[in-house]
């Protein structure tokens, strides 16, 4: 698993890490693997540096990776101005930071040996994005497979979307209109609906093919409780529509337009 640096509700903006004199996003926080070290740091920061719903920490580091190594060059934080009514930048003093990683220094740098696990690099255009934390995915991501601060392993992806039918559009399409189309189900063969106005359903789980064929999925009626063939009969109707919105995200073909969301489904208008 990647590391779960911090969790947050909202999405978040990454670190920034520099590999061959290109600057990536770091999607993690990895100073927060240590929290005695985190904490540390936090009580350094300026107490009037600027928090936003995309940095509740108010800071963002700078690393690089050398010779296979992992390296903290700076921290930075923003802090509002009111005499220039502006947020300004400024980087935490050297000594300060130095003072805070004094175990992990290497001569002029600080070796980030406190890190193992694997982290995520990413450039390019997001292609996928869900509003919490890290859930995001961009064209070009690398998983960089970290022992005490060295580069052990490494695989590079190259992530794209083939479009097609995804629950997220139900709206551009008139949702109901849509979903009758996809699923014209036989209300009649359960006649515990007959005065019920809408069922709610949840895919649970879906897997696609390339070709947005969907191969499989576990269908969920949540409300009301119904006739466990009703989820049948749904799931099979999913996989006879084609085609569904395919991302092929870090060497998987992936449903993340169809999992998870609860659909509303009108049965009656009255």
């Amino acid at each position: 698993m990647l590391l779960a640096l911090t969790a947050y509700a909202t999405g978040q903006d990454g670190d920034v890490i520099y590999i061959n004199g290109e600057r990536l996003e770091l999607l993690g926080r990895p100073i927060c693997l240590d929290s005695t070290l985190y904490h540390t740091l936090k009580d350094e920061l300026p107490s009037n540096r600027h928090n936003v719903t995309s940095n509740w920490d108010g800071f963002t580091a700078y690393w690089s990776i050398i010779n296979d190594k992992l390296y903290l060059d700076s921290v930075r934080c923003e802090a509002y101005d009111p005499k220039a009514k502006a947020v300004t930048g400024e980087s935490i003093p050297s000594m300060t930071l130095y003072r805070i990683f004094n175990k992990y220094s290497a001569g002029n740098r600080i070796a980030a040996s406190w890190v193992s696990g694997k982290i995520r690099v990413a450039k390019g255009k997001v292609i996928y994005y869900q509003h919490t934390g890290y859930e995001r995915n961009y064209e070009e991501e690398t998983i960089l497979d970290i022992d005490q601060g060295k580069v052990i392993g490494k695989k590079e992806y190259h992530n794209f979307v083939n479009d097609g039918f995804a629950f997220d559009k139900l709206e551009q399409y008139g949702a109901q209109e849509m979903l009758h189309k996809i699923l014209p189900l036989h209300i009649e063969r359960y006649p515990e609906l007959a005065h019920v106005k809408r069922l709610i359903f949840r895919v649970k789980r879906a897997c696609v093919d390339k070709k947005g064929n969907l191969v499989e999925c576990d269908v969920q009626v949540v409300k009301p409780d119904a006739n466990p063939q009703l989820a049948t009969e749904i799931a099979e109707a999913l996989k006879t529509y084609h085609p569904w919105k395919v991302y092929f995200i870090n060497g998987e073909y992936r449903a993340l337009g169809i999992e998870n969301w609860t659909i509303p489904y009108i049965l009656h208008d009255k």
